[in-house]
């Protein structure tokens, strides 16, 4: 499956998006704070971005974005 180039403030804007869809899933307030991609040489499937969110002190939610994360990963490539 081809993958589509997006610029790294356009795959975070998809992240936040795709966070705000799952927060009424998550007990309480969903406080992550999700930065830019950082680029990687590409590995065996393709992916040359990862990203780790920032949970807010006090909060454990990060955890449940890595699975959101690790979709786009699979969905989205940064540009060469």
């Amino acid at each position: 499956m081809p993958k589509t180039v997006r610029t790294a403030e356009q795959i975070r804007d998809e992240l936040q998006n795709r966070v705000e869809k799952i927060a009424a899933d998550v007990p309480g307030a969903l406080r992550v704070r999700i930065p830019l991609p950082e680029r990687h040489p590409p590995d065996a499937s393709g992916r040359n971005w990862n990203m780790a969110p920032r949970n807010d002190l006090g909060a454990d939610y990060a955890h449940h974005i890595q699975k959101v994360i690790e979709d786009m990963r699979t969905e989205f490539v940064l540009p060469d």
